[in-house]
This record gives C-alpha cells, sequence and structure tokens, in this order.
C-alpha cells in the first residue's frame, strides 16, 4: 500500500493536531533555521516529537535545510547524529553533498527531497549508486516523465496535495513585510502573507515560495496508482494546523474507499486561492484539469 505523508514543523504543531491518517510523518521545517520552534533546531523538542510518533506507531523522517552553504554544513552534521541516536527511519536531503556523507559516513536511510533537481534518469542513476533509497522528483515534472523513473531501484515520492515550494533564497522574504504586518522574526512566519499579480498568487513562506494554489490530485489519484508509486505526499508546513488533519483524513479516505464527491468540495473549500494540478499534465502550475467530478 501506498505510504501517506506529511510534514509536521514544530512540537507544537505536532500536539495540537492527529496525524492519525498518516503512515509517515517528516519532522522540521527545511526552508528557515529560526522559524520558532522548528524541531530541526531545537533538539530537546525533537526528541519528545519523535517519542510521540513512534508511541503511535508512525515511521519518522528527519528533514534537513534545503539549501544549505558552508556555514550550515556543521548544524547539519549535528542534526543528523542526534537523529540517527534518536532512532528515525529516514533522513531527507537536498544536498548532494550532504547525502554523500550521511551514505558513505553512516550507510543511512536517505530521501532526497523536492529540491535535489531530479529531472532526469541520469540523475536517478546517480542517486541510485550513491544509495538513496527514496527520490521525490522535481515538482514541474510531468507524469510520464516520473514514469521513466520506475525502472530504477529508488521509491518515489511525488505531492497529492498542498502548496508545492516553487524556489528557494538564502534571504528571507517575509522580512520585506515586517513593517506593514507589525512582526519581526520569528513570529512574522505565522501571518498569512501573499505575492499577487493579476490572476497569478505566491505564497512567500521563510526562505521559500510556495504557490499560492493548492495542488490537487484528489479526482487522479487512480492515474497516479497506475505508477505504483511508493509515497503520496500533502504539504501542509504552511498550513493552519487543523489543514493537515483535515486533509488527511480525506485522502485516506480516497485510498482506501474511492472518490466522494463531498470531500473533494471541501478540499476546493480549504483552498484560499483555489486548487490546481501543478505540472502533472503538462499545464501551467495553476491550471486545474477535472477528472471525476467533470
Amino acid at each position: 500500500m501506498v505510504e501517506l505523508v506529511t510534514n509536521v514543523p514544530t512540537l507544537e504543531v505536532l500536539s495540537k493536531c492527529s496525524v492519525e491518517p498518516y503512515d509517515a510523518i517528516y519532522l522540521g521545517n527545511p526552508y528557515c533555521w529560526d522559524y520558532d520552534g522548528n524541531l530541526i533546531s531545537n533538539f530537546n523538542d525533537l526528541e519528545v516529537a519523535i517519542e510521540m510518533l513512534k508511541e503511535m506507531g508512525k515511521k519518522v523522517y528527519i528533514t534537513t535545510f534545503a539549501a544549505p552553504r558552508n556555514a550550515d554544513l556543521p548544524k547539519i552534521f549535528k542534526l543528523i547524529d542526534k537523529a540517527l541516536e534518536l532512532n528515525v527511519d529516514a533522513i531527507e536531503s537536498t544536498n548532494y553533498g550532504v547525502i554523500n556523507y550521511i551514505k558513505k559516513e553512516y550507510d543511512f536511510r536517505v530521501h532526497a527531497g523536492g529540491f535535489t533537481n531530479i529531472y532526469t534518469s541520469a540523475t536517478v542513476e546517480l542517486l541510485e549508486n550513491l544509495g538513496v533509497e527514496r527520490i521525490m522528483p522535481a515538482y514541474e515534472l510531468p507524469i510520464e516523465d516520473i514514469e521513466k523513473f520506475k525502472e530504477y531501484d529508488v521509491e518515489i515520492e511525488v505531492v497529492v496535495h498542498g502548496k508545492i515550494p516553487l524556489g528557494i533564497s538564502h534571504n528571507c522574504f517575509l522580512l520585506e513585510f515586517k513593517d506593514d504586518v507589525g512582526m519581526d522574526c520569528p513570529h512574522i512566519c505565522k501571518q498569512e502573507i501573499w505575492y499577487k499579480s493579476d490572476d497569478l498568487v505566491l505564497k512567500p513562506f521563510g526562505n521559500a515560495t510556495l504557490s499560492g494554489k493548492d495542488l490537487c490530485m484528489y479526482e487522479h489519484i487512480e492515474k497516479l496508482n497506475e505508477l505504483n508509486l511508493d509515497a503520496y505526499r500533502i504539504e501542509s508546513i504552511s498550513e493552519r494546523i487543523s489543514y493537515r488533519e483535515m486533509v488527511g483524513k480525506i485522502y485516506r479516505k480516497r485510498l482506501e474507499g474511492g472518490f466522494i464527491k463531498e470531500d473533494f468540495e471541501k478540499l476546493k473549500s480549504l483552498a484560499k486561492y483555489g486548487i490546481c494540478n501543478g505540472f502533472y499534465f503538462n499545464k501551467a502550475g495553476q491550471i486545474y484539469v477535472g477528472g471525476l467530478d467533470g
């Protein structure tokens, strides 16, 4: 059965929502070290979060900072040591040097995240040779390109719902708005701020820019199932606490029982600026291609 996963940035979030619908959780916010309560920066909270999830019978994955520079490496290596000490199930990285370090020094399970720039079969082959166990193809890839990766001995994880990351910088975009909202780091991350230009909406979140619309593959799960993928991710890291529980329950029912029109309507109501299919169908990222409901 395909694994349903999501991400939880802080212990506070984990404590206030149910992750019962999910098989595994990625802990930490990979877009900003200074995010308030970030589990990859607060090891005491990280230990508690892992213990909670293990008691629930969930797999635990630790994410790492998505765009590291040399100055970040000591913190990342310290995080890796702590994750291994706490007996997590995998470490997610988007940096080839960090991936190589984990495999070479520890031979531990690694997931290559969405910013690893996995666009081609040659890249998948390289990661396979490094020993990577799971990959997340680049967010811009259509279904037919992802299908070609199945010939390699790696698991494949894709986003089925939520705001996908479109870019990352070493500058926090949110700080541009600190005078407007009267907040500075780290509290400004808790505010909903949007970039808008005509019909285009984007959501700045720390050092990353996310899609303004919610990618939604609820109607197209059967199409993804045909690829025999290994994990479906619900991107919830920038959402209010209740979002991941509600969306998780809907997709758990979808995987186990099929399409429910009322659930699809609920997903649409949760998306402030509407839904899209991302790039799965060779369309611009803002477009939604209907399926069972249309």
